[in-house]
């Protein structure tokens, strides 16, 4: 297995996110039909941390911050075929 590499410089597609979101357990709570919703999901994270395998978005920490007091973790996933590999915590 190649090395994971985990990014803040770059925030993944529309289609990237919703593949992540449905092989987690998050995307069941999520609107990945409703793509205008989600869209603005991504783009009004103002801190969007994520993991990534070869070109394979694997994990995603979408987060609302001030980037001096606090952070609000909105949604952490990682997809299931992942997880228990201590991805998350480096999300975190």
């Amino acid at each position: 297995m190649n090395c994971i590499i985990y990014r803040s410089d770059v925030k993944p597609t529309l289609e990237q996110a919703t593949t992540l979101y449905r092989h987690c357990s998050l995307g069941k709570r999520r609107p990945l039909t409703d793509t205008v919703r989600f869209q603005a999901m991504l783009d009004n994270a103002n801190l969007v941390v994520t993991a990534w395998h070869d070109d394979k978005l694997i994990g995603i920490a979408r987060c609302l911050t001030d980037f001096v007091y606090i952070t609000y973790l909105a949604d952490l996933a990682v997809d299931e075929n992942y997880q228990r590999q201590g991805i998350g915590k480096q999300l975190i």
